[in-house]
């Protein structure tokens, strides 16, 4: 039997966990840029994928520091 579950994060849609039976593992759907590096991996229990994608997520909204831009003075 197939069954697929919506994985939201803080409210936000990241993802889609499915399996096709009780003996199958949980198979991970990215749909959010910050856990596409999780697109198609595959887990032994649904709170696993759900862990690991909120892992994922929150660990995505921390940036880089931006550099200053040089701006040129003009005269």
């Amino acid at each position: 039997m197939f069954e697929s579950s919506v994985i939201e994060i803080d409210g936000i849609f990241v993802g889609i966990v499915f399996h096709n039976g009780p003996d199958e593992p949980y198979e991970f759907r990215a749909m959010h840029e910050r856990v596409t590096q999780m697109d198609g991996d595959i887990l032994p229990t649904f709170e696993a994928a759900v862990a690991q994608a909120r892992t994922r997520f929150r660990l995505g909204r921390r940036h880089a520091p931006r550099a200053m831009e040089t701006v040129r003075l003009r005269a």
